[in-house]
């Protein structure tokens, strides 16, 4: 199996993504996407480092229902939240507008999303058997429209509390919300009885409340 082709295809949606912001949002500069892009990928090693140790510890690894809520909610959630808003600090905020800052947070979350489906790709193919091919892509596509927009629009999230944070009008409320809603986003998707459905409303009030507090910080700059 050539595995270039869905390495691509993992970071396709992204790719997308990041033309269409360069084309449409106003103060918008490439070279800023690419910083952003970089600070994504950067952010995988803490996190994945931080998996390897935390994650051997004997509360997340008794496979009960409290063992898998509280690594959800503490790592899934805070941990990799936290982490992935520490390096958007650095992002480009006083020469730019909220929705190319915004945009950028946006671009950050769906790289990590990305780079983590090569991995569980890269994995799937050590374990599978027959229809490796078929399977492989579907996936990659499943993720593309579940995992990989929870992680953009979480960090789309911690990307407001930054603005308000750098505009000296701390709301923690967004970084908050991203830290839950990664949670138990994972927490439901990590069932495999009809519980996992959970997770795509879960899904859909993120982006919803991404929305609505980004028309909120709107609003309030008007």
């Amino acid at each position: 199996m050539n595995i270039y082709v869905p390495i691509l295809v993992c970071f396709s949606f992204f790719i997308l993504v990041f033309i269409l912001l360069a084309l449409r949002v106003p103060g918008l500069k490439v070279s800023h996407q690419l910083v952003a892009t970089l600070f994504g990928l950067l952010s995988v090693f803490p996190i994945a480092f931080l998996e390897y140790i935390i994650l051997s510890l004997p509360v997340f690894t008794s496979h009960t229902y409290m063992s898998v809520i509280v690594t959800a909610l503490i790592f899934n959630g805070l941990v990799e939240e936290t982490l992935k808003m520490v390096f958007m600090l650095p992002l480009p905020h006083k020469t730019i507008k909220l929705p190319a800052f915004f945009s950028l947070c946006l671009l950050s979350g769906l790289i990590i999303g990305s780079f983590e489906s090569v991995i569980y790709f890269l994995h799937h193919i050590q374990t599978a058997g027959i229809n490796i091919v078929e399977s492989a892509y579907t996936l990659i596509l499943t993720r593309m429209g579940t995992s990989v927009l929870i992680h953009a629009f979480c960090s789309a999230l911690s990307g407001l509390y930054i603005w308000s944070y750098h505009n000296k009008q701390t709301h923690i409320a967004p970084f908050v919300h991203a830290v839950l809603l990664h949670g138990l986003y994972d927490f439901f998707a990590a069932f495999s009885t009809n519980y996992r459905y959970f997770a795509f409303a879960v899904l859909l009030f993120a982006i919803v409340q991404c929305r609505t507090t980004y028309t909120k910080f709107t609003e309030t700059k008007k």
